[in-house]
């Protein structure tokens, strides 16, 4: 697969063919990547060697040649290599995010492979399912884990996430109370249908300002969904599917 226009670290492993060289022969030979010399006169001590570039630029079809030296008896052998891509890290998530969300992940089961270090960054590798701001002061801007197969609880430290604009968690296997969002003035989206949350109807909602959505469909919430809610203008309010859910008196 051809690369990209960038700068890689490059590690290439030899070892010791003592089979053919205590016979007399010699293995000397010279190293090249895309025509531009990596190492010259290789000749792989007992221990073995291990050659490497820190900072190689390189783009497009690369092709690596080993090239045995005049004088030498045997061919060239080489017995593994890697290489990796440099990519500038830019900053950092803000640390109260990059803490709330390792909390959440720790309440959850099931999460995704790659949800492991910084959660934002490198750019374009963020973890899957979270949207991240732009600019130096690097924000959770949105979780989207629909029908990620999640299990376990949804952590409180939710609320810490204040920049937050939309928490889809639909289609799961979440169980538990859901916890307090009402410090999450820019939410504007929440899907948690289709799981197993429990307990009273979340008061709180009512006092989202900008909220516009809200699916707590197929869920086993209990209790009466406040008033406040339902005369919320412009809120499009799902919440069928909880049989011990009532709605307050006309």
């Amino acid at each position: 697969m051809p690369l990209k226009n960038s700068v890689y670290y490059i590690a290439l492993y030899f070892a010791h063919d003592s089979d053919s060289l205590d016979g007399g022969g010699s293995r000397v030979f010279d190293v090249s990547v895309n025509g531009v010399t990596y190492y010259k006169e290789l000749s792989v001590a007992p221990a073995g060697a291990v050659i490497f570039a820190s900072r190689w630029p390189l783009e497009g079809q690369t092709t690596l040649k080993l090239s045995p030296r005049s004088g030498s008896t045997l061919p060239p052998l080489i017995n593994g290599g890697e290489m990796f891509e440099l990519i500038a890290r830019g900053g950092r998530t803000l640390v109260r995010d990059a803490t709330a969300l390792n909390a959440i992940k720790r309440s959850f089961e099931n999460v995704p492979v790659d949800w492991s270090g910084d959660p934002c960054m490198p750019k374009n590798y963020s973890w899957t399912g979270v949207t991240c701001s732009e600019g130096p002061r690097i924000r959770i801007v949105a979780l989207n884990l629909t029908n990620m197969g999640l299990s376990g609880s949804l952590a409180p430290e939710v609320a810490r996430l204040t920049a937050l604009s939309s928490i889809w968690l639909g289609n799961n296997s979440l169980s538990g109370s859901i916890p307090d969002f009402g410090s999450l003035k820019l939410l504007e989206s929440v899907h948690l249908e289709d799981n197993r949350f429990s307990g009273p109807f979340p008061s709180f909602f009512g006092g989202v300002p900008r909220l516009r959505e809200l699916f707590l469909q197929n869920n086993n919430l209990t209790g009466q969904v406040p008033s406040n809610l339902l005369q919320k203008p412009g809120l499009e309010l799902r919440i069928s599917g909880n049989p011990f859910l009532t709605q307050p008196p006309r």
